[in-house]
């Protein structure tokens, strides 16, 4: 080369002299690569949620089915396996490849808040992030609709107490219908309306009693003298109808008091028949069971309505970061750059050692 050629040219003219020399580094690259990127492990793609749902109306516990708890297990539902595999695209995808973890945050009457991590590993970087894409998909959509899964686990949660509750209370009411029939008593009403304070046989009895007996107090003081129980005026008001006076209002009023003495005496031994304490043992104890019963399958109607309610006032949102490691000899470009690396470098290196060989055996052959 001439003379004043700069060290760069220098350069240049050699390594397209001893271009031929990349050759081999080419095909230890392309080897390398493929090598490396079996140890070099597989790619991990995870997504962050941070899970909120707040409920505008609850009762106290109600939202008991739609906590952070429950938007995890939601991911191990059969449902939702299924759904994933089927946004997968491939039929074959072994769901259990996805590490699931949930850290809560808060948790209280109305407010649930966690974050939920996933993670998925794959020997392809592209794969494992559209394996992870798939999942996040499915979930916002599972946890945050009107009708995802996570609403309908907690209806369906509330649906199986109540059809189990109905179903204790019918086998038992039908086991007691039979002896209730034989004794005459009334047994719809003594459990429907059982432990309420303004309803039920006895307490009718009870009010039809105690008007009675306001109305025979009146006619009995009528009676205390002689001049109001001769009276037509008082024996008509007492009685609603037209009494004359003398004698035969007071008539009157002694048949009205007899036939009210009768009434009550009646209605307290019709109360006595149904009271517990006319029940046998045995009889008792089944019918205390289906009253049980009975406040279960009410309590049970009036939570699920309850939950109805909550499902529709909660708000669920969700943020979502995504973040990888790894992998990154196992994507196109990953292996381009380790097959660049190994050619130039090694090349590089091959053609000055190379060259400086040559200029010492030039040197000893002087």
């Amino acid at each position: 080369m001439p003379p004043g050629t700069s060290g760069l040219e220098r350069d240049l003219h050699l390594v397209r002299r001893r271009a031929w020399l990349f050759i081999p580094f080419l095909i230890l690259g392309i080897v390398v690569a493929l090598l490396f990127g079996s140890f070099a492990g597989k790619a991990n793609a995870v997504a962050t949620l941070q899970l909120d749902t707040v409920i505008q109306d609850v009762v106290s516990g109600g939202d008991r089915g739609l906590r952070i708890f429950e938007a995890q297990s939601m991911t191990q539902d059969d449902r939702f396996r299924a759904a994933v595999v089927a946004a997968s695209g491939d039929p074959q995808l072994d769901y259990s490849r996805y590490v699931i973890s949930l850290i809560p945050i808060s948790i209280g009457d109305g407010v649930s808040r966690g974050t939920l991590t996933v993670s998925i590993k794959d020997g392809n970087k592209a794969t494992a992030e559209k394996l992870r894409q798939v999942f996040v998909d499915v979930y916002i959509r599972e946890y945050t609709s009107l009708d995802g899964l996570f609403r309908k686990r907690f209806i369906e949660k509330k649906q199986e107490v109540v059809d189990e509750a109905e179903r204790r209370f019918q086998e038992a009411y039908k086991k007691l219908k039979p002896l209730a029939d034989a004794q005459h008593v009334p047994l719809d009403s003594l459990v429907r309306i059982h432990g309420s304070a303004d309803a039920g046989p006895a307490v009718e009895f009870d009010k039809q009693e105690a008007a009675l007996r306001g109305e025979l107090a009146l006619v009995t003081a009528a009676l205390a003298t002689p001049a109001t129980a001769t009276s037509g005026v008082q024996a008509s008001a007492l009685l609603g109808v037209m009494v004359a006076d003398g004698a035969a209002a007071q008539a009157a009023l002694q048949a009205r008091q007899a036939i009210l003495a009768s009434a009550i005496d009646q209605l307290a031994g019709r109360r006595a028949a149904i009271s517990d304490g006319a029940f046998d043992p045995g009889f008792l104890a089944q019918l205390d069971g289906v009253r049980a019963l009975a406040d279960v399958k009410e309590q049970s109607y009036v939570r699920l309505e309850a939950a109805h309610v909550a499902v529709t006032s909660a708000q669920s949102t969700l943020e979502t970061s995504y973040s990888a490691s790894g992998g990154v000899s196992g994507t196109t470009m990953g292996r381009v750059a380790i097959v660049l690396a190994v050619t130039i470098v090694f090349g590089l290196i091959a053609i000055y050692l190379v060259e400086w060989l040559s200029q010492v055996r030039a040197k000893h052959e002087l």
